[in-house]
């Protein structure tokens, strides 16, 4: 299911794109360019899964196999003419013996036979080689390698570890092609409230708009600026995040406000750390605090700077926005000529 909600979360911003014209037909092949690989790890995770899960009632002495051959009598060959009260008693006499491995007299420490079973048992749940229910890595923290984004030119982009089965932590990443990391944020505005909210809702999403975050440096403004025009020549919007750290005073944010004076949509955030030893946004994303992102409508990062950009931002963004769309170099400069 998770894996289907995402499909549908990455096709929806491209097939807008491409109905708007902001993109050509050529973006809906990254669909599969990036689900692709990701389904077939959560199919082959998914399957781990069960036949960890099918470990558990091995171990207790029901062999899953002998119920799936059950199950094949039963509802083909001579099983499905028989009569349905006689399956029913066929049934019950299979399941009673099943049962029986489960039996107090049977499953327990002074018993040979079942002291070995729960001994295995033990080892299964110590060994973390049960099912499992959550997925928390996989779930957040899949990445997409190449598609509608560009990857970091420092960057070796390898295949994905196969999945193990086990329960890994989700590590945010700010990598081309990752997730946003989520961290809590304080909108600061004119108004008397002070909005807290996550990174991932500055993300729209009710139309296609790119959300460029950007650290509060004088070299940031040129970039947001540049963001905002190239996107309105690509039929885009781009709305500018400014990301503040943790304890800034109201009169610096000011300053952003005069640099970024004639944008139309942009917004100051600052930190919310839950600790005071809690990492910084830039911390968690790994870069340096004066770094940029571009994300994606559909909250995956597309491209990003990890330290103050070099040379003209307009040509840069020309060349992320053609990229990520999959416009043509001359149609991109016939465009903005």
């Amino acid at each position: 299911m998770n894996t289907g909600i995402q499909d549908a979360h990455n096709l929806a911003w491209k097939i807008a794109s491409l109905v708007k014209g902001i993109a050509p037909s050529s973006i809906l092949e990254t669909y599969e360019m990036e689900r692709k690989p990701i389904a077939i790890f959560n199919t082959t995770l998914s399957v781990q899964n069960f036949r960890a899960a099918m470990g558990v009632p091995a171990a207790l002495g029901i062999d899953p196999a002998v119920a799936n051959s059950v199950h094949q009598i039963i509802n083909g060959g001579v099983g499905s003419v028989l009569p349905y009260g006689l399956q029913r008693v066929i049934l019950d006499g299979i399941f009673t013996v099943g049962r029986a491995q489960l039996s107090e007299y049977l499953l327990n420490e002074s018993n040979p036979l079942g002291s070995l079973r729960l001994a295995r048992l033990r080892s299964i749940f110590k060994e973390g080689k049960s099912l499992q229910l959550q997925f928390p890595a996989e779930d957040l923290g899949f990445r997409y390698l190449k598609g509608a984004l560009v990857p970091d030119s420092n960057s070796s982009l390898g295949a994905p570890e196969p999945p193990t089965g086990r329960r890994r932590d989700y590590v945010p990443s700010a990598d081309p092609g990752s997730r946003l990391p989520h961290m809590d944020v304080r909108v600061l505005s004119d108004l008397s409230s002070e909005e807290i909210i996550s990174t991932l809702d500055l993300v729209s999403s009710d139309k296609v708009e790119f959300l460029l975050i950007i650290a509060p440096v004088d070299k940031s403004w040129p970039l947001a600026h540049a963001a905002v025009k190239v996107a309105k020549e690509f039929k885009a919007s781009a709305k500018v995040c400014v990301l503040w750290p943790n304890g800034t005073v109201r009169g610096i944010v000011a300053g952003s406000k005069v640099a970024l004076t004639t944008l139309e949509d942009y917004v100051n955030v600052v930190e919310v750390k839950r600790s005071p030893t809690s990492s910084s946004w830039w911390d968690i994303c790994q870069m340096t605090d004066k770094g940029a992102i571009l994300v994606r409508p559909d909250e995956h990062i597309a491209w990003r700077m990890k330290s103050a950009i070099v040379g003209d931002p307009i040509m840069e963004m020309k060349r992320v926005f053609s990229t990520i769309l999959g416009v043509k170099p001359t149609k991109m400069y016939e465009t903005s000529n």
